[in-house]
């Protein structure tokens, strides 16, 4: 009798901090609106942001999900915006398409643009943004797995169209 109580307390005690734990991990990944200095985007429900020490990342999250097969271990979206300073537009564009494991898919001359990369055998199709301010150029790189894309591209455009400069 005397370990009963103090039991029963440590099982209540394990269940509330269990719950507790649960509800954040499960908000973690609700939408929100992420705003830093720079800029605003909205995170889609189903993602989490990533911390990182990289000063010229500005924002990075990825999905819950990962893909099939070859891709388990690789998320199906990641996004990712990066501040590149001292850089126009027309650099950076021109830096990512020089990159020699990707493709140019469309929008060569433009703010937006696709590739596609292979890396081992897995396809990631890359959509781009690029906005430029006080002589920074900010690139919004959304990466999704070819074979579950079309599943997330509401999330895709949901990233990519809230992206805004302050």
């Amino acid at each position: 009798m005397e370990l009963l109580i103090p039991g029963l307390l440590l099982v209540a005690l394990m269940v509330y901090v269990s719950t507790r734990i649960k509800r954040t991990a499960a908000d973690a990944y609700e939408a929100e609106g992420v705003e830093t200095a720079d800029l605003s985007i909205t995170k889609p429900e189903g993602f989490i942001i990533i911390d990182g020490d990289d000063p010229s990342v500005l924002f990075s999250a990825y999905s819950r999900e990962y893909g099939t097969d070859e891709a388990d271990a690789v998320r199906q979206v990641s996004a990712t915006i990066v501040r590149h300073a001292d850089k126009n537009i027309g650099q950076v564009r021109d830096a990512i398409l020089q990159n020699e494991d990707r493709e140019k898919r469309d929008g060569e001359h433009s703010n937006e643009f696709r590739t596609d990369s292979d890396i081992g055998g897995v396809v990631i199709e890359n959509e781009y943004r690029l906005l430029e301010k006080d002589g920074k150029t900010f690139e919004l790189r959304v990466s999704a797995l070819a074979e579950t894309r079309e599943e997330n591209q509401g999330s895709i455009d949901e990233l990519i169209s809230s992206f805004r400069l302050k």
